[in-house]
């Protein structure tokens, strides 16, 4: 079957010689791409084990990982080069991994890792050169596979894949402290790599689309599939670039450019966004969290020549499901999240699971065939999330319940109206307060702790996180550092406050709103206002606060 490995291999042979992967100023073309992946996906064929996860970021090894992973019938597992190892570990033995993937940048994070593991893996290092320090006990290790290769040398390994076979598990935050598994299809990241070429036309080989996500944000997954089914050029933009890209873009005249909206936000606030600031655009696509009308209608100036449009999808409907073109007449606060693509439809139920009426407010339901399988290893909560049940005039019987609020406009636009639980986006990284509450927890070994968002910036953004513990064990300071060694960084609060108590409401549970009402008190005083709003600036550039 087609699937989305084999339409970079159809792209590899009808625009060999064109360029397919700009990395660390080296440009790759897609017959070079190609003989990488192809190598790299014999090797992993012909290895035991149904998993592999991958350790890198923003090297060859991770551009070539998925492809690989999915020509040779494995499971891709993208873990984060910045994520703490407890919380590497946790994923790898959730997800029964045999097999790991690893570029020469995570050296040290990789023996961490591997020393806490208590199951054997098998390590597979295609541009290790043999100079770093052998592996801890119990591992096996294959390096330097591509110092090897020769051109042509390397036949492509077809595989015959089955739609209900797992093209990838992507980790994310759960309400127990406990990271949980998506399991997304081949069958549907084929129908959302379709769905998004049929949207856009424009998708040809002469783009150079921008890189901007990480691997464990399944929009990297957008990015690398949709990019090479096209046959255009994807770039990597260094690290050192990520926070303030302009001048990328403009000396590589980038035409597709996708990213969270909290990156404009922070080019408007630096004062880079500004009318005509990037003439080649375009295509630009946003996702990932809400995006503010304000942001949007900045941007359409700064790109005059770009088809702008807002997408919207949760990890388990396979990185977007409904998009919206953006206009200079838009109003409101945030731009619509639009209508389905063609595979999939949108729902808005009523507390009885009965269609609201429009412009009533309800719960996002999803269906169609870009679900995803269910969560890896948790039928139960598998059951909660994907429910069976007939909505006419829906023709879907499947259904994933989003947790989002929406409502339906008179014309069918969907319009996203926050949320029905604890979750929040935080650099569009979706987050379970209770998942960083779960950990708080467990460190100062007390059950009286709560961690809320902080206020969103005047663009619309959520900035961080503030937590309240009720008489710490320890300095705010020592805890947020054993946070920072649990949790990826954009999970870390941005200060701890020592309170007597949590406030209680008529049930006894925490009152939350007290304690919102508390927060903001707290962000009024000067000398709190500081560090609360550390988490605002780029991972590399944070400084974490005690207040």
């Amino acid at each position: 079957m087609i699937n989305a490995a084999s339409r970079f291999l159809e792209s590899a042979a009808i625009h060999s010689a064109r360029p397919a992967l700009w990395l660390n100023e080296h440009p790759y073309s897609y017959a070079e791409l190609a003989q990488y992946v192809s190598a790299l996906a014999q090797l992993l064929h012909d290895l035991p084990g149904a998993r592999c996860a991958v350790l890198g970021e923003r090297s060859l090894t991770a551009y070539c990982a998925p492809l690989a992973c999915l020509l040779a019938g494995k499971t891709y597992i993208p873990l984060g080069a910045s994520f703490p190892v407890e919380r590497m570990q946790a994923i790898l033995t959730n997800a029964q991994a045999e097999l790991l993937l690893a570029d020469p940048t995570v050296e040290s994070s990789l023996q961490a890792l591997l020393s806490h593991l208590d199951t054997p893996l098998t390590v597979v290092r295609p541009e290790h050169e043999g100079n770093s320090d052998g592996l801890p006990a119990g591992h096996a290790s294959l390096d330097g596979l591509w110092q090897q290769l020769r051109p042509g040398s390397v036949s492509v390994l077809p595989q015959p894949l089955a739609t209900a076979d797992i093209a990838y598990l992507l980790y994310t935050s759960g309400s127990t402290g406990l990271p949980k598994g998506v399991m997304i299809g081949h069958g549907a990241l084929d129908d959302y790599v379709s769905s998004v070429l049929q949207r856009y036309p424009e998708l040809d080989p002469e783009q150079r689309c921008s890189q901007f996500f990480e691997p464990t944000f399944d929009l990297s997954l957008h990015d690398m599939f949709v990019t090479w089914a096209a046959g255009a050029c994807l770039y990597s933009i260094p690290k050192k670039e990520l926070f303030l890209p302009l001048d990328f873009v403009r000396r590589h005249e980038i035409t597709v450019w996708f990213s969270v909206p909290s990156l404009l936000a922070t080019l408007v606030r630096y004062r880079q966004l500004t009318p005509n600031c990037v003439p080649s655009l375009r295509l630009a696509l946003f996702c990932g969290e809400a995006l503010p009308v304000a942001l949007a209608l900045q941007w359409m100036q700064a790109a005059p020549q770009a088809r702008c449009e807002n997408l919207y999808g949760p990890t388990e409907a396979t990185i977007a499901c409904t998009a919206w073109r953006m206009s200079a007449a838009e109003t409101g606060a945030v731009v619509p999240i639009g209508q389905a693509f063609p595979s999939m439809e949108i729902a808005v139920l009523d507390e009885n699971g009965v269609p609201a009426a429009p412009g009533q407010a309800g719960e996002l339901y999803l269906g169609g065939s870009q679900l995803a399988l269910g969560y890896w290893n948790d039928p139960a909560q598998t059951a909660r999330r994907f429910v069976t049940r007939d909505v006419p005039p829906y023709r879907s019987t499947r259904w994933y319940r989003s947790g989002d609020l929406a409502l339906l406009d008179e014309t069918g636009i969907a319009h996203f109206r926050g949320r029905v639980d604890r979750q929040v986006k935080v650099r569009g990284y979706r987050i379970e307060l209770q998942d960083v509450e779960a950990h708080l927890r467990q460190i100062c070994a007390t059950t009286e702790v709560a961690v809320l968002a902080l206020p969103p910036l005047p663009c619309g953004t959520i900035p961080g996180l503030a937590a309240f513990v009720v008489d710490p064990p320890q300095s705010a300071g020592t805890l947020l550092a054993c946070c920072r060694e649990r949790l990826p960084a954009y999970m870390v609060p941005g200060a701890i406050h020592a309170v007597p108590a949590l406030p209680l409401n008529s049930n006894g549970k925490t009152d939350y709103g007290q304690l919102a009402q508390r927060l903001s008190e707290l962000l009024q005083q000067p000398d709190a206002t500081r560090p609360l709003h550390a988490s605002t600036r780029a991972p590399e550039m944070q400084v974490v606060a005690a207040g």
